[in-house]
């Protein structure tokens, strides 16, 4: 647990108080369990990828407000930043720092807030309206929601292998179909269209037995609405995946070991299409991985189809913040050949792409270091990759803060995580603790 930094802590307080309005632009972008590539399991990073590691700053200007920029005037920016981000909310829950967990929030398309906290073990979530009041709170034995184009689908499980995919509203009430599979801690990201993309140990419903497996390595993928859109399907190459991405054309990119194919460290990749079938065999992605201490990939969609993908690092397995990225490749949609990131992208080391504007533009969101000033920025770039503009989101005016990554929502809602710095006990004991989210509704919808 990070120390507090009292006096930082002191300065938020002025900032949760009030609705601030952060200053736009002037002018013209998830959990689960997965294995360790070395010789042992590992519990991955947390956030639903496999990790391939072996198992041995800005101005911050005036709090509460955002400075402006107004980038580089290209052809391609033309309305694409809007003129302010608009009011930002915030909401803080409490949780029981010793057993429980404080994490990332989303936002649906509808606009609702969900942050993750929870007393204990079992995942939990506050979900929060627009205006940044509680709407309701729900929980899962284990599992994750994703936040979706409407509202919410959960993928969760029980004590067994049972495992369900269900859609929710707003308010956690399921809605739709609840279709079930066999599984232990399958990785699990969202569709950016609608949906979810499942793989790991996992099998059709049914499958008897109380304890995990063994199961065949599978994909599958469900709808919005709670139905199998396919699968589960064996994967055409029998080995671990390393991180996986669906694109805007629904084709899924799976990155995987490819040690049997290429020799050791080389890494390939296999696009699947929206029915499960196989689009592409596999290619080499890298030739020779030196992994760190806990090392996996992310892939991002790209404007018109394909993934933009990045190698992350973390110091250590289960890490859910603080890791360092780097943009490696794009992968064009169904394409087995991979090119070099884009100068625009490999210039902004640590970060995250989001689609924003109406898939018109990238939202540029970094990822969250320690020991950084308490201020993010917030990029918007255009799909030629030009500056259209960015906003510095300050948190303290003073002090050093362990920074949360930026998200960005299906509706354009920014939210940022409050740092440990700037949350507080709220008992003698040092159990109960805070934990806020800031965000700007539909700001780059």
């Amino acid at each position: 647990m990070c120390s507090l930094r009292w006096p930082v802590v002191a300065a938020f307080a002025g900032i949760i108080a009030c609705n601030v309005v952060e200053q736009g632009m002037g002018g013209g972008g998830a959990g689960g369990f997965g294995t360790d590539a070395g010789a042992s399991t590992d519990a991955g990073t947390g956030r639903g990828e496999t990790d391939a590691g072996t198992t041995s700053g800005s101005d911050a200007g005036t709090v509460g407000t955002g400075n402006t920029d107004a980038g580089t005037t290209v052809s391609d920016c033309n309305g694409l930043a809007p003129a302010a981000l608009g009011t930002m909310r915030a909401y803080q829950a409490t949780y029981d720092s010793r057993d429980g967990m404080c994490g990332y929030a989303s936002a649906s398309g509808g606009g609702t807030v969900a942050l993750l906290r929870a007393n204990d073990q079992h995942p939990a979530w506050a979900y929060i309206t627009s205006s940044g009041d509680l709407k309701t709170t729900a929980a899962l034995w284990r599992g994750q929601v994703l936040a979706q184009p409407g509202d919410f689908l959960a993928v969760s499980g029980g004590t067994n292998d049972d495992m369900t995919i269900w859609a929710t509203d707003d308010g956690a009430r399921a809605k739709g179909t609840i279709s079930r599979f066999e599984g232990g801690d399958p990785m699990v990201i969202p569709d950016p269209r609608g949906g979810a993309a499942v793989t790991g140990a996992i099998a059709s419903a049914g499958v008897p037995g109380l304890s995990r497996g063994p199961y065949p390595l599978q994909l599958m993928a469900g709808n919005e609405d709670g139905t199998i859109r396919f699968g589960p399907r064996r994967l055409a190459l029998n080995s671990a995946v390393f991180g996986m991405g669906v694109d805007l054309n629904r084709r899924i990119l799976l990155v995987q070991d490819g040690s049997s194919i290429c020799g050791g460290g080389c890494i390939v990749g296999q696009w699947y299409g929206a029915d499960g079938n196989p689009a592409t065999g596999t290619f080499t992605m890298i030739e020779h991985l030196v992994p760190g201490p806990a090392t996996w990939f992310e892939l991002a969609p790209l404007i018109g189809g394909g993934l933009a993908v990045r190698r992350m690092d973390a110091r250590i397995s289960g890490d859910i913040r603080g890791f360092t990225s780097t943009w490696l490749m794009t992968v064009e949609s169904g394409g087995a050949t991979t090119h070099p990131s884009p100068d625009w992208m490999t210039s902004r080391p640590n970060s995250d792409l989001a689609l924003a504007r109406n898939n018109g533009a990238y939202a540029v969101l970094p990822n969250g270091q320690d020991g950084e000033r308490c201020t993010q920025r917030l990029e918007l770039v255009s799909p030629a990759g030009n500056a259209c503009g960015h906003w510095d989101l300050a948190m303290a005016d003073s002090g050093s803060c362990d920074n949360w990554g930026l998200r960005l929502g299906f509706d354009g809602t920014v939210m940022q995580r409050l740092p440990a710095q700037l949350e507080r006990y709220l008992d003698s004991a040092n159990r109960a603790r805070t934990c806020t989210v800031r965000f700007w509704p539909a700001a780059l919808k």
